[in-house]
C-alpha cells in the first residue's frame, strides 16, 4: 500500500517549471545592437497590421511551435532620421516571428509601435523574438525621445 501511494505521489507530483530568462528589453540597448549590425536598420514609430491567425500559438495552443514563421505585415508611420521621426514610412514587410521551445515572439494587429526594421535587398524585415527587443508596444515619448538622441546626438546613455 505504501509502495502505490508513492507511486501516486511521484506520478502527480508537478513537473519542473520550465522559464524562459531573458533580459528585459531595454529601447538603448536595442539601438546600440543594430546601430552595431551589419545589416541595415530603419526605426520606425508607427502602426503594425498583420493578420493575427498566422501568428503561431506558443503556449496558447501549440506546446512545438516551428522555430520561425514568416507573414505578411505592414507598417506605417515614421521613421528617424537625424531631424527625429519625420521620414513618412508606409511598407510591406516580412514578420519573422522566433519561438525557443513553446514562447513565441508576440505582437498585436494594429499596436502602436516603436520598432527596428531590417532592410534587406528585397524589402523590409522584422523579426520578433520572445525576449523583445526589436518591437517596443506603446512607446512613451521619453522612448521615443532617447532613440531620437542616440541617432542625432550619438547619445545613447538615456540623460
Amino acid at each position: 500500500m505504501i509502495r502505490l501511494l508513492a507511486l501516486a505521489l511521484a506520478i502527480s507530483a508537478p513537473m519542473p517549471a520550465l522559464a524562459l530568462s531573458c533580459l528585459a528589453p531595454d529601447v538603448l540597448r536595442s539601438y546600440a545592437q543594430f546601430d552595431a549590425a551589419k545589416e541595415e536598420y530603419v526605426v520606425v514609430h508607427g502602426r503594425l497590421t498583420l493578420d493575427m491567425a498566422e501568428l503561431p500559438k506558443g503556449m496558447m495552443g501549440d506546446q512545438r511551435p516551428p522555430r520561425m514563421t514568416k507573414l505578411a505585415a505592414a507598417l506605417k508611420g515614421k521613421s528617424l532620421n537625424n531631424s527625429g521621426f519625420t521620414v513618412p514610412f508606409d511598407r510591406q514587410l516580412t514578420l519573422e516571428v522566433t519561438c525557443l521551445s513553446q514562447w513565441c515572439g508576440q505582437v498585436q494587429n494594429g499596436e502602436d509601435i516603436l520598432a527596428f526594421v531590417r532592410k534587406d535587398a528585397d524589402g523590409y524585415a522584422m523579426r520578433v523574438s520572445p525576449c523583445g527587443g526589436t518591437a517596443f508596444a506603446t512607446p512613451k515619448p521619453a522612448m521615443l525621445k532617447q532613440v531620437t538622441q542616440c541617432m542625432t546626438e550619438q547619445n545613447c546613455t538615456g540623460d
